[in-house]
């Protein structure tokens, strides 16, 4: 029996998706390659086999992505788009993230906004237009947008985008208008089961200091995504700071058993050791973090401080060169790599060569504060003082300051909003208005449980200590 043609694309994309997981858990670097290739090979089958669906376009795309080829997902997406007649939001969406990525500001402007032309419920658009604003400093665009997400979608309610919003408003320190944000996802389907949404309420909790909230909060996290590595990340970091080495290792020691291709969780861990003084434990967790992912330039860059710390300068060199390399094109982040390099150079003597990459630095980065400052105060040292405080002088030319906007609100709560989105934020403090009235008169919700949690878990703490004092 002959099978449908629909059905076959949605089995060969089925078993791409399938072989693209396993290639992604693979340990081996050949073994991952090899699936990776066969996953390519199907996916152009599929799109060979039915253009006019976008979804192959875009596991494509995304494929191209993660390996950096960047001028092929453009021309990806752009035969698809044409494919597709313009009508699929997904596609356009994906587009306009790599055009953002790739610091194509205005480009990916249009493409959000064909994305949401195309179909105005796709929460995908909606979330990274708002968050392009909120990178370039418009605060207040960012908000609408993400509010008009919300309107949008009120049918189908997306955690991100009352997440975005929550955090938003949390750095307007407008915290009481963040939780009731955060308390508003939580009640969602979608958001209850959100670990982002949690492990995000619990980083602005950590700002305001309740320990025990903060805990439960990304408890709460870890029990709806077990295997979450941002959760796990964000807690051992958490509790690294507040003094707790070992909670903080036993975390980090677990997030990297249950995501054992993520990096970032390892460079994390590493970096906690050679704080503690184990240097040969942190390089071999830098070791392992760049077989782990050799592209991820945050590894090579940390992993080159610890041994310019160590004054073995030639290791570093090779290091901070790696990092380099393993940077994507145009990204404002290996400054960082350029700037750590070239502190290395002038403690070394080699003053024209740490020129020159400061020079690197902030070329990459006009806004990095840090290499500024290191080229000035080197500068400085050297006597040429006009050229320190022309160098202080770019810096603050360059600075992006954040500026909370006059009456800045999220609910309407900060005072009259006029324009087009009055109507909007009046709705959304009726919401928020009925939804605190039917708290009074229903038994507690998942934010009230997690107070209980919290006085439970104090509870517990206060007898464990009368039993020390009782022994």
């Amino acid at each position: 029996m002959r099978i449908p043609v629909c059905l076959a694309l949605r089995l060969l994309q089925y078993r791409a998706r399938q072989k693209r997981l396993v290639a992604n858990s693979s340990k081996s670097k050949h073994d991952r390659s090899r699936v990776l290739r066969e996953v390519e090979e199907a996916l152009k089958r599929c799109k060979e086999l039915f253009p006019e669906d976008g979804r192959s376009y875009v596991s494509l795309g995304k494929l191209y992505v993660q390996q950096r080829r960047y001028d092929e997902a453009l021309a990806l997406y752009e035969e698809g788009c044409t494919a597709t007649g313009g009508t699929n939001a997904h596609l356009w969406a994906a587009w306009a993230y790599l055009a953002a990525k790739l610091n194509n500001v205005g480009l990916a402007r249009k493409l959000y906004d064909a994305a949401i032309v195309a179909n105005p419920q796709h929460a995908a658009a909606w979330h990274g237009w708002g968050l392009l604003e909120k990178d370039q400093g418009n605060y207040l665009r960012a908000r609408d947008l993400w509010l008009k997400g919300i309107q949008s979608l009120r049918a189908n309610p997306n955690p991100y985008l009352y997440q975005s919003l929550a955090v938003l408003a949390a750095e307007m320190d407008c915290v009481e208008e963040a939780r009731k944000w955060f308390r508003e996802g939580t009640r969602t389907v979608k958001g209850r089961a959100s670990h982002a949404l949690w492990q995000a309420w619990a980083l602005m909790e950590q700002k305001q200091g309740d320990r025990d909230l903060v805990r439960a909060l990304l408890k709460r996290g870890l029990e709806v995504s077990p295997r979450s590595r941002y959760t796990h990340l964000s807690w051992a970091l958490w509790e690294k700071e507040e003094g707790n080495v070992e909670e903080a290792r036993r975390l980090f020691k677990r997030g990297s058993e249950l995501n054992p291709r993520d990096a970032a969780i390892l460079q994390a861990w590493a970096r906690m050791e050679e704080e503690q003084g184990e240097a040969e434990e942190a390089r071999r967790l830098f070791k392992r973090a760049s077989r782990v992912d050799p592209k991820h330039l945050y590894v090579w860059q940390a992993w080159g401080c610890l041994e310019y710390r160590q004054h073995n300068y030639d290791t570093a060199r090779e290091l901070f060169q790696q990092g380099i390399w393993a940077a994507p094109p145009r990204d404002p982040s290996v400054s960082l790599v350029f700037q750590a390099w070239a502190m290395l150079e002038r403690d070394a003597g080699n003053t024209q060569l740490a020129r020159e990459l400061l020079k690197c630095a902030v070329k990459a980065d006009p806004r990095s504060e840090p290499s500024w400052l290191v080229w000035a105060e080197m500068e400085e040292d050297l006597g040429f003082l006009e050229r320190a405080a022309e160098l202080r002088s770019f810096n603050m030319h360059e600075r992006v300051q954040v500026v909370k906007p006059t009456n800045f609100a999220t609910t309407g709560a900060g005072g009259k909003v006029g324009g087009l989105l009055a109507p909007v934020f009046q709705q959304i403090a009726r919401w928020f208005q009925r939804y605190e009235e039917e708290r009074e008169r229903q038994e507690p919700e998942l934010p009230e449980l997690l107070a209980v949690e919290v006085a439970a878990d104090r509870a517990r703490a206060a007898a464990r200590a009368g039993d020390g004092r009782q022994r």
